[in-house]
């Protein structure tokens, strides 16, 4: 497989420009920074076109192989003192950014964002991806129909038929797992994936287990049955707890094997325990279930899939990229195989005579699926990081197979959203901000105070729903640095190493160059005073003023006695300069819900039945969550995806 790798160090460095250095592809998917030296587009001229407010809006971009070299916005037919007016303006941006990734013009914000998607597509045409397989799930169909019909595929149509023994749809992260463990087990295995190599899911940094060799050598290992139970109360009562048991039970060992595979990988330092702080003062519990990739001196988006994927071609899996799945294939009630597409576009049959496991993401990046299932969850998020493939597509056709669905939907969003301090709201160009997680002084537009900063990511979400325009303000002084270390954040929001020294998933160094670049484009704000402060963030003075002053005396007494927060998380804001940003939203990262699924993994019917030859693993697979993602148990979804997957593959396998 053809890897492309990047250097840590320039990786956190080039994080800065365009959200961690990427170019947006799709509903939020990176496309990597070229290596160095290497080339990302095809040199040419492309156009792509988009709807905007009265008219199609066409961007028309020339390329050589590392950079936009010129972009012409024809909005001729917008509004000609607003739309039509901007043209140029936005023209000016997407070179400038080297991306679609723009502000947009103040105004004009639906002919903004038609340029925006229209390079989107230019874009996505220079880097050779199918734009059809992008937009896939978008088209404006009316919500109750988000479902279809199953489609009719004739035999003629059929160009070619592959037989294997065990099919697995996705190569995302309980893909992985699956396919290596089926053909580890001795079965003939196909893997598909839907994308191009470089768009595919790849592997998640931070997998959640019990009793790994790891946790029990660290003296370091949650207690299964309190873990359990955490999942099952988090969920209030909707997870299957025999299902949260499967993973229980079988985690550890998964653990094991991973870090087996990464222990000797090229370009990685390993697979580790993440073991933190455990003070009685908390609030939240937290169990140390976390084991993170420990990455070395390069970085890409699927470097640990391949470690993985070269380990299981070595032993016989094959790997069909650009192969997106049609429909599911059923022998009387069990499911055989697949109709797909080939890499031409042609159909094809594979038939997979011990079972297929499917594995092909959420449906997050499927707006029509997500304002039928969820529109409340889209009305807290003004980013969307979904991965390219995550348009329901698994779910769709589990459904039409005759499975059953979890009767109440959900996401993983955490409260990691960034506005400019002139708007309000979930807005269309909010932008990552990751040190949004830290539990420093929150004011709403009132310039109050109104929660406890520390609280599970989507807690702080509901709780700035109840303020005025559902915005809110952090505020930050010069000592952030020493504050955050002493904050001891866990999971993912954490950006300093862990107590037994395994790495963040994104250290401070990350977080100082991503804040750098939101500064420049006018996202974070800072001041000599904390009068300037208010005005820039467009607070009133006196009462913000006041705020501080009752934040700092909390913070000097140790207590905080108005929303109960941890003394150790309490923080003073005396030392120039200031810095504040204004917050409303976070970012969307997957659908919870899924297709429902029993102790082995099969798909279920409405009445409970299995079906057979059909497993389903990953973020399309249901039973499991509800409501809220229990981050305080750190890759808790991971964890779940990488367990399922791989004992999947080993059922798969043994039939």
């Amino acid at each position: 497989m053809a890897k492309e790798t990047l250097s840590r160090r320039e990786f956190l460095k080039s994080a800065a420009a365009a959200a961690a250095g990427l170019a947006f592809v799709g509903i939020g998917t990176p496309i990597k920074a070229s290596a160095e030296g290497g080339s990302v587009f095809t040199p040419g001229t492309y156009t792509g076109k988009a709807t905007g407010l009265n008219s199609d809006v066409t961007v028309t971009i020339t390329v050589d192989e590392t950079s936009i070299l010129s972009c012409v916005v024809d909005a001729s037919g917008e509004t000609a003192e607003i739309g039509a007016a901007a043209a140029d303006t936005l023209a000016e941006q997407i070179l400038a950014a080297q991306s679609q990734n723009i502000d947009g013009v103040t105004g004009a914000s639906v002919t903004s964002g038609a340029v925006k998607r229209a390079a989107e597509e230019a874009l996505a045409q220079a880097k050779g991806i199918d734009v059809a397989l992008l937009r896939a799930g978008d088209e404006p169909i009316a919500a109750e129909d988000w479902l279809g019909e199953e489609p009719e595929i004739a035999e003629s149509e059929i160009v070619e038929e592959i037989d294997t023994e065990v099919l697995v749809i996705g190569a995302g992260h309980a893909g992985t797992f699956a396919a290596c463990s089926a053909v580890e087990n001795g079965a003939k295995t196909l893997l598909i994936e839907k994308m191009t190599h470089d768009l595919a899911s790849g592997m998640r940094d931070t997998l959640a287990a019990v009793n790994s060799k790891q946790q029990i050598e660290n003296d370091d290992n949650p207690d299964r049955d309190e873990v359990i139970r955490y999942i099952c109360d988090w969920s209030q009562g909707y997870a299957k707890r025999s299902l949260v048991s499967v993973w229980a039970d079988r985690s550890g060992e998964t653990m094991d094997w991973l870090t087996e595979r990464f222990a000797n990988a090229e370009l990685l330092r390993g697979f580790r325990h993440e073991v933190d702080e455990h003070n009685p003062e908390d609030n939240y519990p937290t169990y140390d279930v976390g084991h993170s990739i420990q990455y070395g001196e390069a970085y890409y988006e699927q470097l640990t899939m391949d470690v993985l994927l070269d380990y299981a071609i070595g032993l016989g899996l094959e790997v069909l990229y650009e192969t997106p799945m049609v429909k599911l294939l059923k022998t009387g009630e069990r499911v055989t195989g697949v109709i797909a597409k080939n890499a031409a576009g042609d159909y094809i049959r594979i038939n997979a005579s011990k079972g297929v496991i499917l594995c092909a993401g959420g449906y997050s990046g499927n707006e029509t699926m997500m304002r039928a299932l969820q529109p409340w969850s889209l009305e807290q998020c003004c980013i969307n990081y979904s991965k390219p493939g995550d348009k329901g597509d698994g779910i769709k056709a589990c459904l039409w197979a005759g499975a059953s669905m979890d009767s109440t939907h959900s996401a993983m969003i955490f409260e990691r959203g960034g506005i400019k301090p002139n708007e309000t709201g979930v807005v269309e160009d909010g932008q990552l901000f990751w040190m949004g997680s830290q539990p420093f002084l929150k004011v709403n537009l009132k310039g109050e105070r109104f929660m406890n900063e520390y609280m599970p990511y989507d807690y702080a979400l509901h709780a700035a729903s109840q303020q005025p325009d559902h915005t809110y303000c952090m505020i930050w002084d010069s000592t952030y640095a020493s504050d955050v270390e002493r904050f001891a954040t866990h999971g993912c929001s954490r950006l300093y190493p862990h107590v037994n020294g395994a790495d963040p998933v994104f250290p401070l160094e990350y977080i100082d160059y991503m804040n750098y670049d939101l500064m420049e484009r006018g996202y974070i704000v800072s001041a000599d005073t904390l009068e300037e402060l208010a005005e820039k963030l467009g607070l009133p003075a006196e009462a913000f003023l006041a705020t501080v002053k009752r934040y700092n005396d909390l913070a000097a007494k140790g207590v905080d006695e108005d929303f109960g927060k941890e003394s150790y998380r309490l923080s003073t804001l005396d030392t120039a300069p200031y810095y504040g940003i204004r917050q409303a939203g976070g970012y969307l990262i997957c659908t919870m819900d899924g297709i429902r699924i029993n102790e082995t993994m099969h798909a279920i019917r409405e009445d409970g039945t299995q079906i057979e030859g059909l497993y389903v693993c990953g973020d399309n697979s249901g039973s499991y969550f509800h409501g809220s993602y229990p981050n305080l148990l750190a890759g808790c979804a991971a964890g779940r995806s990488a367990t399922f997957g791989r004992y999947a593959g080993l059922l798969a396998a043994q039939e």
